[in-house]
């Protein structure tokens, strides 16, 4: 009994340790310094989501997005894009439209402006789905970087569907991360830590 315990505890302290020695390369991931290190388009602004907790809103299809660069070492590793999202309106129907998600690829530049396209990061669980009216859910995805990636762009949007406009409703976005793992196991311990 008491070799459990020890394994258990051990295995609690490895996955601590491990989620507090990585390094988010976003800048002003929380919000915390409004606008900053982000890049900001139409109906996109920083508000309180609590008391002395600011957050990423999003209207109408706003959004937000940041350019980080990859070390030459990152290359082959996992990058993991992990964000909490809410929001305001939930359709009857299943329409996507107003639901926060992750977005982003990675480019073969030093200047994401200039540089190439090389993947796009989307899918797995970097959108809401299933949600109710301002419930907070956990939004990732882990992806492999390819040769040549120099950087990644990442958008904090709003989901749009055909046929269903926005509406004016709050899209919120927090706790926004970018974090690169030697293996796909490490970045989902990490990922399971956060939930």
């Amino acid at each position: 009994m008491s070799f459990r315990v020890t394994v258990l505890s051990g295995m609690l302290i490895a996955i601590a340790q491990l989620a507090n020695a990585q390094t988010n390369l976003l800048q002003n991931p929380t919000a915390d310094l409004q606008a900053e290190s982000w890049r900001v388009y139409q109906k996109a602004t920083v508000e309180p989501c609590a008391p002395n907790n600011p957050c990423f809103v999003l209207r109408n299809g706003g959004y937000f997005l940041q350019d980080i660069s990859i070390p030459a070492d990152g290359v082959g590793q996992y990058a993991l894009l992990i964000a909490r999202g809410s929001t305001e309106r939930v359709n009857r129907d299943g329409s996507i439209t107003g639901l926060p998600y992750l977005y982003g690829y990675m480019m073969d530049g030093d200047d994401p402006r200039s540089g190439k396209i090389i993947e796009y990061l989307q899918g797995q669980e970097l959108s809401a789905r299933n949600v109710a009216a301002n419930e907070w859910r956990t939004l990732s995805g882990i992806f492999q970087v390819p040769d040549g990636t120099k950087s990644i762009r990442v958008f904090l949007k709003q989901a749009l569907a055909k046929d269903s406009p926005h509406d004016g409703s709050a899209t919120r976005l927090d706790d926004v991360g970018v974090y690169l793992f030697k293996t796909k196991q490490e970045a989902q311990s990490f990922l399971d830590s956060r939930h």
